[in-house]
């Protein structure tokens, strides 16, 4: 065990919660590929990165609503990929239509005591990756074993200090996709400004 790891866990003046005492927990839901084009958003592996969950592109589908009921996301919600290749955490930010996550990720619903930020903040840092690592009894692939996940303890913190947290992750993150944003935009113009050049 790495050192770092053994000493949070074993230090006892750290205040943990563990994370199945304090959320609900479910695995994503299964669309067919076969399933038509419809009103709901499906939430793949692929639709998650560091920067956060990408929601334009998000593979839409009908079934009836009452089968998705209990796979509906809710704002703050914290998805994992539970197969795959890439450890990945992302926090769901409510969306217009309603979306649900693929049966590759396991979702985590905050109910007291921890916001969803928060305990992606501690997933992403080295010790929560190490401890995902523990959990994941996959060889070439990922395959997280949810009751392991749930046993995972977490720094107690006041809400109000995770919530300033999560506003200062959150104005940091916007300022980043604008900064990305404008970049992109600046290279779009001077490539199209230097393939004009060519033809004058």
């Amino acid at each position: 065990m790495n050192e770092d790891l053994e000493n949070y866990l074993n230090n006892s003046d750290i205040k943990k919660i563990t994370i199945g005492d304090v959320v609900e927990c479910f695995k994503g839901k299964a669309v067919s590929s076969k399933v038509e084009d419809g009103e709901f958003a499906l939430i793949n592996l692929s639709d998650m990165s560091l920067a956060g969950i990408n929601y334009q592109n998000l593979r839409t589908f009908h079934l009836e609503r009452r089968q998705l009921l209990r796979y509906f996301l809710e704002d703050g919600d914290v998805l994992i990929a539970s197969k795959g290749t890439v450890k990945k955490v992302c926090v769901f930010q409510k969306q217009k239509r309603e979306i649900v996550a693929s049966s590759n990720i396991t979702v985590l619903r905050p109910l007291d005591k921890l916001r969803g930020y928060y305990i992606k903040f501690f997933l992403d840092s080295d010790i929560g990756q190490q401890l995902l690592d523990r959990a994941d009894h996959g060889k070439d692939v990922i395959n997280l074993s949810t009751k392991e996940l749930l046993e995972i303890p977490v720094p107690a913190m006041p809400l109000v200090k995770q919530d300033y947290l999560i506003s200062q992750y959150l104005r940091g993150l916007s300022e980043y996709q604008r900064k990305i944003q404008r970049a992109e935009q600046e290279w779009y113009h001077l490539q199209n400004d230097i393939e004009k050049s060519i033809y004058k």
